[in-house]
């Protein structure tokens, strides 16, 4: 393993790299979670420190997933899960545990009281509540009980999200989280009352929320039930869409950006694709957060037939913000349809230069234009192949399946270059 360039991308918070490297050091044969004797020792604990202060839960995760131990101390005498519940790292702690097979409710409980500790003292309050990775104890205290079949009420959950009422936050995630995997009809009913609250946006949000997650199929019941259709809808689907339809009116309907942003996005999964052009209407709001969940809308769905899908995405791939760009490219690279418009305009994207465009931007405007025949597209997949340094790694496999999508589908128009390409 190539410790110092690991430790060089984990100080640069690079965590993709870090990643790749880390997956390259792992034999193939050790990727069903294996221990990797390397990391079970100083290395592995060195690598455990420096990304959980790092603030890097995906990386914490492969270290735990490969064999390192949470329970090592650093060399201030801390061992990570205390590190972790100390600083209300929601996340990390959240790596740490979940994949490790030396947790369970001992090391639940210690964190649990370490994390109450700081809640008590009030750690937590004002300015703490923000910045890039602000404490999490109330989330921390959330997930813990629950692992320890302690349950709280939904008003009781309500009620710490609302602490902050930040939806950012991770107090307001473990939250919705819980109510989540509780699932079934009576949860969708508190969800539903609290979304109506037409005195409170923060109530209106976080009800749309669960709502929202609600549609994931995350609940206990449809987790365990092997048997269940994976596209049966939930029992609670046209009660969801009756509710939904009206906020997304562009008149009368949800004036607050987060709650309407978490209403298209709760509307896309649970109506037909056919309903899925109500969200348009939106695609020019103020806010980029709303822009991006109408062309979230469409990323997953088969083509809808539609005349303004086409020139919506096509004009939300040349959006200001680069995270509504990248949304409709990756929506774009799913719908059959072509236009010399549409061709350029993601063509333009591959030369973007822009210092704030999204890593993502290029590769997926590069696979629209190749799904449609466009050499142009190819080359720049090509390019980002030969650039790789790990064949494991998140472009690797999203490059994989673009060309298992290029394979399956012929061409929509003969193959073009940048000097017939249409105008």
């Amino acid at each position: 393993m190539n410790l110092p360039s690991l430790l060089t991308a984990i100080e640069q918070a690079d965590e993709p790299a870090a990643l790749d490297l880390l997956l390259d050091a792992v034999p193939d044969g050790e990727l069903d979670g294996a221990p990797d004797i390397e990391l079970d020792g100083e290395d592995g604990s060195t690598l455990l420190h420096a990304a959980a202060h790092a603030g890097l839960p995906e990386l914490v995760w492969a270290l735990v997933t490969h064999g390192a131990d949470i329970t090592h101390p650093w060399p201030d005498g801390t061992d990570p899960v205390t590190w972790a519940a100390e600083h209300g790292a929601y996340e990390i702690l959240y790596s740490l545990l979940a994949p490790s097979p030396r947790s369970g409710p001992d090391t639940y409980r210690r964190a649990l009281a370490i994390a109450q500790a700081h809640i008590d003292a009030g750690t937590d309050a004002g300015d703490a509540a923000t910045g890039p990775n602000p404490p999490a104890h109330l989330a921390i205290v959330t997930d813990l009980e629950a692992r320890l079949g302690v349950h709280r009420t939904p008003d009781e959950l309500l009620a710490r999200a609302l602490v902050h009422a930040l939806p950012e936050h991770d107090d307001w995630f473990a939250s919705v989280l819980q109510l989540t995997v509780r699932g079934g009809q009576e949860t969708f009913d508190w969800a539903l009352a609290t979304a109506s609250d037409p005195a409170s946006p923060d109530h209106r949000r976080f009800g749309l929320d669960v709502i929202n997650t609600l549609s994931f199929g995350l609940d206990d019941d449809t987790i365990d039930n092997d048997s269940q259709d994976d596209d049966e809808e939930p029992p609670y689907t046209a009660e969801a869409l009756a509710f939904l339809r009206p906020l997304l009116h562009p008149d009368h309907g949800e004036q607050d950006p987060h709650a309407l942003r978490t209403a298209i996005a709760a509307f896309a999964a649970y109506c037909r694709p056919d309903e899925l052009p109500a969200v348009l209407p939106h695609a020019g709001h103020p806010a980029p957060a709303v822009r991006r969940s109408v062309a979230m809308a469409f990323v997953t769905t088969a083509a809808v037939p539609h005349p303004e899908v086409l020139p919506t995405l096509t004009r939300l791939a040349a959006d200001p913000d680069p995270e509504v760009r990248d949304t409709a490219f990756h929506a774009l690279t799913g719908h059959p349809a072509d236009s010399p418009e549409l061709r350029e305009a993601l063509a333009a994207a591959l030369d973007d230069t822009r210092p704030d465009v999204c890593p993502d931007a290029r590769l997926e405007a590069a696979a629209a234009l190749a799904l449609r025949g466009d050499d142009r597209g190819r080359a720049v997949l090509d390019e980002i192949r030969s650039a790789l340094t790990s064949p494991r790694s998140r472009t690797a496999s999203r490059l994989d399946e673009i060309d298992r999508l290029l394979n399956a589908r012929r061409p929509t128009a003969p193959a073009t270059t940048p000097d017939n390409a249409p105008a």
